[in-house]
């Protein structure tokens, strides 16, 4: 039996197929405040994911954040629209408060311009439907989601092991909205200020970009994920008006709370007051400003009579952008076992001479021909009572390259330093090619820790260019990997391409290689569209039992 399967994932392994998609995790880096797919929020991915089939449509009365957008971007827009009419340009776009020209290029995958008001337009929305089920190896899957113009409901559900798992997990969310008013039960994610007193979902929370610096808020938003571990699940309210947002929550965990906020032409402001059963009660201050070019955000919380906070302030000079961030996090208030006081700075560059991207046109088809980077990260982090002088410092610093419409190189140095542990040097680089439906990438990073490590991959892919509403047939991604890592704190995370709803970053620690390939084929027709991914695998490492992996996953979106 053992060897049937192994001949048919090597059969499986000679026609690879791409499956999420360049533009998610373009987006979910910059979101993210990301220097690699490997730092990015699995939060943002699966946002992203939602919203790729579905485009945010900006100009609609009704419209949703989808988790992506925050408070103020949509009150930006209310404002914009109730005095200039309809955005009708991604030009355009890109002049409303709360967004900027790099912002709009990494999001206009996942929003629309149709309007209403343009002749022969229409402002229905029908009933619409998305749904997929996973079976592999390890367990089975599924996902369903229905919606209106007013109303989603939506449900994930996961097992591992087999015949039908030994574990399950899942999440389920329902929401109605009318004039103003919001509310949803289930499942749902709560990120307010900069994270201090709520922020659902896991984070890497890495300075490694100017980017990280300043946290995009989302407010309320359901969860679609095969994971409860980090949300809420109960009900949760919102009312929102011109310049205001109310919210109210509840979850079965005994975590209650309510959160308001005003919102300006430059920014806003909030109070957020909470009660954890086990945590007691918490209140937080926070607020956030962009004015000429400068970000200010900042949050103050205090919870059982411990106070905290968190300040950062990001600038742009033209081509270079500055940014300092303060951060006072007491055991006490975090419940963790150690405190963190720390001091960040941080300064990126990129050139004024841009080049364009090979097979691409219109706005957002060229990227600055150097990128550049450095940050640096030092925190004290006591443990009360026990240990108070742990130190860390840590430093990244990137440069990107575009020297060609096709290709670039990514060169990254990561240095960490502990006065209780062994330091830590990580350096990588990346040579990518992207042209037309042709990509391909070369990895190569090394690092040292308790000895060195080792990690090379190389992946070619080929995937047609996504027209506005256009469809890819096939497309097809297969990666080699081999590592040569002795130690477990010498370990390398790597990203693994799978299907939508699957975020996978394991790290690879021993020796051996990998070889996998992940595809997609998807049909239209009338109004709905059936799409089907395929993911097969085979990592060998010396003295372990080699891991396969087969997963099939079939899509049907009405």
């Amino acid at each position: 039996m053992r060897r049937i399967v192994c001949v048919l994932l090597i059969l499986l392994q000679a026609e690879g197929l791409l499956a999420q998609s360049e533009e998610v995790l373009r987006a979910a880096r910059y979101l993210s405040g990301a220097s690699s797919e490997e730092e990015a929020e699995e939060y943002w991915v699966s946002r992203l994911e939602a919203a790729e089939g579905r485009r945010i449509r900006i100009n609609d009365r009704h419209l949703r954040s989808e988790g992506i957008l925050s408070d103020y971007q949509i009150a930006s827009l209310a404002d914009y629209r109730s005095r200039s009419g309809d955005i009708l340009s991604w030009e355009e776009l890109a002049l409303v408060d709360g967004f900027s020209r790099e912002l709009v290029a990494v999001l206009r995958p996942f929003i629309s311009l149709e309007s209403a008001r343009l002749p022969g337009a229409t402002d229905t929305v029908r009933i619409r439907g998305y749904s997929f089920i996973r079976g592999s190896l390890t367990g089975v899957g599924g996902k369903l989601r229905l919606e209106g113009s007013r109303w989603r409901a939506g449900a994930a559900w996961r097992s591992s092991g087999w015949p039908f798992g030994r574990t399950s997990d899942g999440t389920f969310h329902a929401e109605g909205s009318w004039r103003g008013h919001r509310l949803l039960l289930g499942d749902f994610n709560l990120r307010f200020g900069q994270g201090i007193a709520f922020w659902s979902g896991f984070s890497m929370a890495s300075l490694s970009t100017v980017e990280a610096f300043v946290r995009r808020t989302t407010g309320l938003s359901p969860v679609w994920s095969f994971s409860a571990s980090s949300v809420y699940r109960g009900a949760a309210y919102e009312y929102r008006s011109e310049h205001w947002r109310a919210h109210a929550f509840a979850s079965l965990s005994g975590m209650s709370g309510g959160h308001a906020e005003w919102l300006g032409r430059y920014g806003q402001a909030g109070v957020t007051l909470g009660w954890q059963k086990e945590g007691g009660w918490s209140v937080s201050a926070d607020t956030r400003w962009n004015i000429r070019g400068s970000d200010l955000a900042a949050e103050f919380a205090c919870r059982n009579g411990s106070p905290a906070g968190m300040v950062s302030f990001r600038r742009s000079f033209g081509t270079v952008k500055a940014a300092i961030q303060g951060r006072a996090l007491p055991s006490s208030f975090s419940g963790k076992k150690y405190g963190e006081y720390a001091l960040a700075g941080g300064l990126s560059y990129q050139s004024e001479k841009w080049k364009p991207l090979s097979g691409q046109s219109g706005f957002g088809s060229s990227v600055p021909e150097h990128k550049a980077s450095i940050t640096l990260d030092a925190a004290l982090l006591p443990i009360p009572g026990a240990d108070p002088r742990r130190l860390q410092i840590r430093a990244y610093a990137g440069w990107q390259w575009q020297f060609d419409s096709a290709w670039s190189l990514d060169v990254r140095l990561t240095e960490r330093y502990r006065n209780y542990e062994n330091p830590r040097t990580d350096l990588r680089a990346d040579l990518k090619f992207l042209s037309g439906s042709w990509r391909a990438a070369v990895r190569v990073e090394g690092v040292h820790c308790e000895r060195f490590g080792f990690l090379n991959y190389w992946e070619a892919g080929w995937a047609p260019p996504k027209a506005s509403g256009g469809w890819n047939a096939v497309s097809a991604y297969l990666r080699l990997t081999a590592f040569v890592i002795d130690r477990w704190n010498d370990r390398i995370y790597v990203y693994e391409r799978d299907a939508p709803g699957n975020f996978s970053v394991p790290a690879y620690s021993g020796r051996g290689a990998s070889l996998a390939a992940v595809g997609s084929w998807k049909h239209r027709f009338s109004r709905c569209s059936l799409k089907a991914f395929l993911r097969a695998g085979w990592t060998v490492r010396i003295g372990r039992v080699p891991s396969p992996v087969l997963a099939l996953q079939f899509h049907l979106d009405f």
